[in-house]
């Protein structure tokens, strides 16, 4: 797998919070909905909605990458109702040139992620909403921590789905990288992980589960485990070392596959849930994720509990 990207950079917003790091991770029943939990039905009018910002969300805007530089867009990020669910939805386009292309991401603002159990019910999509198809777009939901220099020891990055319906990175197809990483240098690229990479079409609404514990990051699809990562082939360590941010986005790797006009692709985001400290099964997120919803409690947030 060819890759190169430039280095991620979350949103000026980021608090460069200093978390404590190391606690065991602890099993839970189903029905408990536990101290040090994150719960987003997003269930907001838009992205200026004063709940969403202060419910400690913000929209990327401006420079840096990854994909093409400088086209993060605040306008295409939006909370329609989806398949009757209020989503969190992002918008991706191009015509093919720089200037012409719009990107999309949002991020939990403070480092503040680390073991425990990760979720989110996730709309990938092959096909763009209008336009021709073809891009290489990329529709992610990942943790990430800062880079502060060059193959930086501590940096921690999960790509929980980085999901490309067109092919890319030496694929053709539609394909799902996962991927838990050690380190990278930013320019030339070159990076440690391990990345397990799944050759077919994800499109679809699907359940993404990430136990992180004991020294393994369990990714589960749907209820069945998709990969299980402790170290790149080399041996290096690809467990998180340092607290991160949860982080969602759309963008494009190139723009070398469009054609035609304008092209638009969405991808959204149902709910999300984050259980530090606790190794959850997906059927366990579920029950809790009923629970939230038939108590009509649409956003809790005791992480720091």
């Amino acid at each position: 797998m060819t890759r190169s990207r430039t280095k991620r950079t979350t949103a000026a917003l980021v608090v460069l919070a200093a978390l404590a790091a190391g606690t065991t991770a602890t099993t839970a029943s189903a029905g408990t909905t536990a101290c040090g939990a994150l719960f987003d039905d997003f269930n907001y009018s838009s992205r200026t909605d004063p709940n969403f910002t202060g419910h400690d969300w913000s929209v990327r805007t401006g420079a840096g990458g990854p994909g093409i530089p400088d086209t993060w867009t605040a306008a295409n990020v939006s909370f329609p109702t989806v398949d009757g669910q209020k989503s969190l939805q992002l918008k991706a386009t191009t015509n093919g040139t720089t200037g012409g292309t719009t990107q999309a991401q949002v991020q939990q603002n403070r480092l503040r992620f680390f073991e425990g159990t990760y979720a989110t019910r996730f709309k990938f999509s092959d096909t763009p909403v209008s336009g021709n198809d073809g891009d290489h777009v990329n529709q992610t939901f990942y943790t990430i921590s800062p880079l502060d220099y060059d193959w930086e020891p501590t940096y921690s990055e999960l790509d929980i789905s980085e999901y490309l319906p067109n092919g890319g990175w030496g694929e053709t197809g539609p394909v799902n990288f996962i991927t838990s990483w050690n380190t990278y240098q930013a320019d030339p690229f070159d990076g440690w992980r391990k990345t397990t990479v799944r050759n077919w079409s994800h499109a679809g609404w699907h359940t993404l589960v990430t136990v992180v514990a004991g020294g393994h990051v369990k990714y589960y699809i749907d209820g069945a485990l998709a990969a299980d990562h402790t170290t790149d082939d080399a041996g290096r360590n690809v467990y998180p070392r340092r607290p991160m941010t949860l982080n969602y986005n759309q963008w494009f790797i190139d723009l070398d596959g469009h054609t035609g006009s304008t092209s638009s692709y969405v991808q959204s985001a149902d709910w999300v849930y984050y259980a530090k400290n606790e190794t959850l099964t997906p059927a366990q997120i579920t029950t809790r994720v009923n629970n939230f919803r038939s108590a009509g409690t649409t956003h809790q947030d005791n992480i720091s509990c």
